[in-house]
């Protein structure tokens, strides 16, 4: 029986949420012999892709455009800012440039395949033409995006009426979606995220040769991008943790981002420049993870939050911020982990304090952690994959 030929789609590779679940999804969908598999990277960012390794070698990887003179401002401006003059000479002067050379390119790879997948929901312009079947991943809070940028998600609406289907990592976003969008009810699917946690178990015990491992910490993994996450709200609870509180374990930051200077500031600012750690990225957090005392996550807006399903399989105490979308379905309404709202500083100080002190709700929530991640193993997400592209 001939194999699923399906072409997955990112418009560039990084050290991102999506990043690692396409990387998961990679590393289990090649042990599928109905597959086979191409992963298609618009832009090429060179040392940048820093999970290119990970990637199984039965997957076929092109980069469609690596020019370094068309790529150069693209992956310059993932870690500062670029002056006006620059941003308007790339997007007026070599824009146009890239779109056709990704669209002819696309074009070609999509002819030779059964199924395509829109992994981050970027190449609607690019597809709208294409006979292909067309699945698009949402990874977003549609709400969240409709109130930051109207024209372009109405935009992106009328494009997801060309996908044969739209996945939504959520419940939530789904619901989202039908609303907004009433045109694409019948296209919907959910699919949540999922880890594999003997891998997770085994990469979590390996061995870290940084001392600040062995003492004790409160730990948020996420990048430092403040027009999504919400690291400064995170802050400030810290430091009411121990003024008011009197904790001492100290905060340690995993990840990396252009916030970073000015939460650095801040951290300063607020007397806690000892305290609060910087640690940067790293392509394995899951030893920082399971040492860690608890998880913290503050953002403004998500999707489905890969560290909270990853603190699920370690069995981790977290809190998070209740942001659209993904918390409240990941921790279970409150039953695997705390929930407080957005910007809420005194709510997360508490809550935080909480998880450190309180043995009854510690046990009751780790129960309820064992209980619900069993919705986010492949064994489920794998299913509906599979009818996802069948259909």
């Amino acid at each position: 029986m001939p194999k699923t030929r399906i072409l997955f789609l990112m418009s560039r590779f990084l050290d991102g949420g999506i990043d690692t679940v396409l990387v998961d999804y990679l590393q289990h969908l090649v042990h599928d012999d109905r597959y086979d598999i191409t992963l298609a990277i618009a832009v090429g960012m060179g040392e940048l892709e820093v999970f290119l390794q990970r990637i199984p070698p039965q997957v076929k990887v092109t980069h469609l455009l690596e020019d370094g003179s068309l790529t150069h401002w693209q992956k310059r401006k993932i870690t500062h800012r670029l002056p006006f003059p620059i941003k308007a000479f790339d997007e007026v002067a070599l824009a146009p440039f890239r779109r056709l050379l990704i669209r002819q390119r696309i074009k070609k790879l999509a002819a030779r395949c059964n199924v395509v997948i829109d992994f981050d929901c970027c190449a609607y312009s690019h597809l709208k033409n294409i006979r292909t079947r067309k699945i698009a991943w949402f990874h977003f809070s549609f709400n969240v995006a409709m109130k930051q940028n109207p024209r372009r998600m109405t935009r992106i609406g009328r494009a997801l009426e060309h996908y044969d289907k739209v996945v939504t990592i959520c419940q939530a976003m789904q619901e989202e979606a039908e609303k907004l969008f009433p045109r694409l009810v019948g296209k919907l699917s959910v699919i949540y995220n999922a880890k594999d946690r003997d891998d997770m178990l085994t990469r979590a015990a390996e061995e870290v040769d940084d001392k600040r491992i062995k003492q004790a910490y409160i730990l948020a993994v996420e990048r430092l991008e403040e027009s999504q996450k919400d690291i400064a709200t995170l802050l400030y609870a810290y430091q009411m943790l121990r003024r008011q509180y009197g904790h001492e374990e100290r905060l340690y930051l995993l990840g990396k981002g252009r916030s970073e200077p000015q939460l650095k500031a801040l951290a300063s600012q607020l007397g806690l420049t000892d305290d609060v750690v910087f640690l940067g990225f790293s392509a394995n957090p899951y030893p920082w993870m399971l040492q860690a005392r608890i998880l913290v996550h503050s953002a403004k807006m998500e999707g489905l939050p890969t560290v909270l399903i990853e603190g699920l399989m370690l069995g981790k105490l977290m809190v998070a911020t209740d942001c659209p979308t993904g918390p409240k379905e990941i921790l279970d309404e409150g039953k695997a982990g705390l929930l407080v709202p957005v910007g809420d500083v005194t709510t997360m100080a508490d809550a935080m304090h909480r998880l450190l002190t309180d043995e009854t709700l510690q046990k009751n929530l780790l129960d309820g952690a064992a209980l619900h991640r069993r919705n986010f193993t492949y064994e489920e997400t794998e299913k509906r994959f599979e009818k996802v592209v069948r259909e």
